[in-house]
């Protein structure tokens, strides 16, 4: 069954066959090429086997080339280009090799047998062996041609799929990050926020007089952190996401203090001059460290010591644990400063000593990429 549905002839070429197979039977009708029968079978047999050139390429050109070796006076006028058409076909579709091969040595020499065998002179075998020959190379060279814009629509592909793949990526880096910018901002601003609300409730329980201040310190704060919101989510400006200008370590560390988070910050060393990654690394690391603090330690004393080195920076943090912790977890801000050490070239370490906290942060200098 799945040998006769693969000899099936397609409509194109059954057509192609059938107008071939009349053009030489009214040519043998007006001029004979041999006796009846015998022009009839030559003219059908080597006509009718294009109809199966496409899905039968090595088996038609066989079985056409067979009745060649048929003694004629002479050749179907149209019988030249049934033969370049139909070893065109076993070029490009014949497989496998070793049977296009066969197939075509096999033509030339019946190709060669006829002609001497006919009326024409000998140096017409050339020209025989030419008609079998070139469009055999013709259809392979053409069939390679395929093959290779195939592999090169598959690349193109294949490449689009990864560049997608990659933007996808980028994307879901890009959110990781403003998530991170987000948390590092704003999750310090609300904690001071907190903390401030706490005060101001507690002085107008006790003292209605003394909640303005810290009430004015909310003011201000959400404000800032508006402002910051607003660097952080716009994009389209890179360096946009970086801090305040004047908002440095002193000036973190004095805003953690009036909002409630006790703590001493020891500068040492120059840090670089202008704007890099690694400072405001720094910059978030400390901050960061004042958040957590003022989070799961709250009222603890917490000491801060950035010294900056010609070739690396250093930061320690340290604060008692409060009484009845459970144990630190690696959330989001620890996974925060751990991934812009890390992304900078840098060692990042939590530790618990007894009843103390501990964070300790290396990056090198010098060695910088970009966030």
């Amino acid at each position: 069954m799945t040998l006769v549905r693969r000899l099936r002839s397609t409509p194109l070429d059954a057509a192609l066959a059938v107008v071939f197979a009349i053009a030489g039977l009214v040519q043998h009708v007006a001029v004979p090429i041999a006796g009846p029968v015998v022009g009839v079978l030559y003219v059908l047999g080597s006509s009718l086997p294009l109809g199966w050139r496409r899905t039968f390429p090595v088996g038609a050109a066989a079985v056409s080339s067979c009745f060649w070796l048929i003694p004629v006076d002479g050749f179907p006028l149209l019988g030249f280009v049934a033969v370049v058409l139909q070893f065109f076909s076993v070029g490009l579709r014949g497989r496998p090799r070793a049977a296009v091969i066969g197939v075509t040595v096999w033509a030339a020499v019946v190709s060669v047998v006829g002609t001497l065998l006919g009326p024409e002179q000998q140096v017409a075998a050339i020209g025989s062996v030419l008609v079998v020959v070139a469009p055999v190379v013709a259809g392979r060279l053409v069939a390679h041609q395929r093959r290779m814009n195939a592999e090169l629509h598959a690349l193109t592909e294949e490449l689009q799929a990864e560049r997608a793949r990659a933007e996808q990526s980028a994307v879901e880096a890009e959110r990781a990050r403003i998530a991170r910018e987000l948390h590092d901002v704003v999750g310090h601003e609300v904690t001071l926020i907190a903390i401030q609300a706490e005060a101001a409730a507690a002085a107008l329980r006790i003292a209605p007089d003394k909640a303005a201040e810290p009430v004015e310190a909310i003011r201000t704060t959400a404000h800032r952190t508006l402002t910051q919101m607003r660097q952080v989510l716009d994009v389209l400006a890179p360096m946009a996401d970086d801090d305040l200008a004047d908002d440095d370590l002193a000036t973190l560390a004095g805003n953690a203090r009036t909002a409630g988070i006790p703590n001493s910050l020891s500068v040492t060393g120059t840090p670089p001059s202008g704007r890099s990654p690694i400072t405001l690394a720094v910059r978030r690391i400390v901050r960061e460290c004042l958040t957590n603090a003022g989070r799961h330690a709250p009222g603890e004393h917490l000491e801060l010591d950035v010294d900056w080195h010609p070739d690396r920076v250093a930061v320690y943090a340290t604060n008692p644990m409060p009484p009845g912790h459970a144990g630190s977890e690696q959330g989001r801000g620890l996974s925060g400063m751990r991934h812009r050490t890390e992304l900078l070239g840098g060692t990042f370490d939590v530790t618990e000593t007894g009843s103390r906290f501990e964070v300790r942060v290396t990056i090198p200098i010098g060695a910088e990429v970009p966030r």
